[in-house]
């Protein structure tokens, strides 16, 4: 081997030795790089660790929130109980104070606690102040001891879901959902009243629950008209027959007045009530401007010559209730109870809602007249409006959305339209020129159709009113409004010409049930709406 030889083999073991020196760093810093990069992505993960959880428990017990909302819900409209004639009604010492559960399907882990505060008027906009004194006190207890004690309107929902098996998040991401309850409201439904003569010296009796039973006057002071009873109550309903109220019971048959007059005077009997449009067995009736129902021909096509009255000219304690082709022993008073038949603004007539078998009357038909009176509502059960126009009132609800509406109440008769007037003016006398006594004032409590001069007038604001709808202030729903902000109202005192009825006055208004007027059957419909989520416990 030449010098040359040996020196270039020399060279590559030295070349060989520098190559493993360099690959052994290589790997060396290539460990220490991965190294850095895994605690770097342990970091990462470490940190979103937490989010992750709390996102995760975070959508579980707002999905129990809201299972508590509806839980709630559901318990709120459960809470019912039937009425003395079977329909089943509100039952406001069912009413939950708090609810809880778990969220099905999740084995219990995920649960809901809810509280619910229950209010008469509206808290939408109210701080936690106005929201603690306002609150209803409720009660946990069973039967009559649970519940609320006065009917409310609105129920606020508060509802906190939790997720029991998140062990890193322990009080945080417990979400809180709160919503507002507002109840349905429904003209009260009447379990009937007690008819009695004019002078209220007796009372309508029915010989027994049982068909071809008679029905009979007896004495206000016996032990068959003290008190009201299944055998002495009356509900005049929507189909315009009078039914024995304990009859409209579930699973009873409902029976009614029956007998239509042919010649002379006949008794009425109990009869199954008609399910046909006609009325065979002389079972529809409408009341007349003179204390008595009139009947219907038997095809139900108008009015027939058939009127209740007593047996004979003077009443006394077991005289039968009769019909007859003369009106001239007529004895009869509705009590408010007993019903409007189907009285309603479709029927234009303005029906009260304290005396609800009270509409609003042109005293005597006369026009002229110097207070207005509340009386049984006249009807036409053939549905052709026949009644007196004396019951027929023209006016405009508020349109859909609307709260309000600025509307005329008018009559029309004899060619002309006179529109309700009121006045701040007092002690305004009309005179003989009107057919009153000197002395008959109409004072600024009483409206009226003329001025005080005796002219119609439909162009002055004293004949404009507010017409309400349905309100959150209880002191203006339902309720008509003079240009001085006063009620219209059936609370009236009685007159010695009218002993039996009330008149109608304005009044400051207050929202009382006589201030009230044409209230539909189901007024405010139930809904769950204002849905807010609270900070959770421990979002922080």
């Amino acid at each position: 081997m030449t010098r040359m030889s040996r020196w270039i083999e020399g060279s590559a073991r030295e070349r060989a030795r520098d190559d493993r020196g360099v690959a052994m760093l290589s790997v060396l810093l290539l460990m220490l790089v991965m190294t850095v990069l895994s605690l770097v992505v342990l970091g990462v993960v470490l940190t979103q660790v937490n989010p992750t959880l709390f996102t995760d428990k975070n959508a579980r017990t707002l999905a129990a929130a809201q299972a508590g909302l509806d839980a709630s819900t559901s318990q709120i409209r459960n809470a019912t109980s039937p009425d003395k004639t079977g329909a089943i009604m509100g039952d406001i010492h069912k009413l939950p104070c708090t609810v809880e559960g778990a969220v099905e399907s999740t084995g219990g882990e995920t649960r809901y606690f809810a509280e619910v505060a229950y209010y008469v008027e509206d808290p939408e906009g109210e701080d936690d102040q106005w929201r603690e004194d306002n609150a209803l006190t409720c009660y946990t207890g069973t039967g009559i001891n649970g519940g609320v004690r006065s009917v409310p309107r609105f129920a606020i929902i508060t509802s906190e879901g939790f997720d029991d098996a998140s062990t890193t998040q322990v009080g945080k991401a417990d979400r809180v959902m709160e919503a507002t309850y507002t109840f349905q409201l429904t003209t009260r439904k009447l379990a009937g009243g007690m008819i009695l003569d004019d002078n209220g010296q007796y009372c309508l009796v029915v010989d027994s629950e049982a068909e071809y039973s008679y029905i009979r006057y007896q004495s206000a002071t016996s032990t068959a008209c003290q008190e009201q009873n299944d055998l002495n109550s009356w509900t005049w309903a929507d189909d315009y027959m009078i039914h024995l109220s304990s009859t409209d019971l579930d699973g009873k048959i409902p029976l009614c007045l029956s007998g239509r007059a042919s010649s002379g005077t006949t008794s009425m009997r109990l009869r199954e009530c008609t399910t046909s449009s006609t009325d065979p067995l002389g079972q529809r009736f409408s009341w007349t401007g003179d204390h008595t129902w009139r009947g219907q021909n038997s095809s139900n096509t108008g009015y027939a010559n058939s009127y209740i009255v007593n047996q004979d000219s003077n009443v006394s304690s077991g005289d039968r209730l009769s019909v007859s082709t003369s009106p001239n022993n007529k004895s009869l008073t509705p009590l408010p109870a007993v019903g409007k038949g189907n009285a309603s603004y479709e029927t234009d007539q303005v029906v009260n809602y304290n005396q609800f078998g009270r509409c609003l009357d042109v005293t005597n038909a006369n026009i002229y007249a110097s207070y207005q009176i509340a009386y049984p509502c006249k009807q036409d059960p053939s549905g052709n409006g026949g009644f007196l126009w004396n019951h027929k009132w023209y006016y405009e609800e508020p349109g859909s959305g609307a709260n309000s509406i600025s509307t005329q109440i008018q009559v029309r008769t004899g060619g002309n339209t006179y529109c309700l007037i009121t006045t701040s003016t007092t002690g305004v006398r009309y005179g003989d020129r009107f057919g009153l006594s000197n002395g008959s004032y109409n004072t600024d409590r009483y409206p009226r159709f003329l001025t005080p001069s005796g002219y119609i007038d439909c162009g002055s604001s004293t004949t404009w009113w507010t017409r309400y709808g349905a309100s959150h202030d209880e002191t203006q729903s339902y309720t008509f409004q003079d240009s001085n902000g006063r009620c219209l109202s059936a609370g009236g005192p009685k007159t010695s010409a009218h002993p039996q009825w009330t008149t109608i006055t304005v009044e400051t208004c207050d929202g009382s049930d006589d201030q009230k007027w044409n209230v539909p059957d189901v007024p405010v419909t139930a809904s769950l709406s204002g849905f807010v989520e609270t900070t959770g416990r421990g979002d922080g």
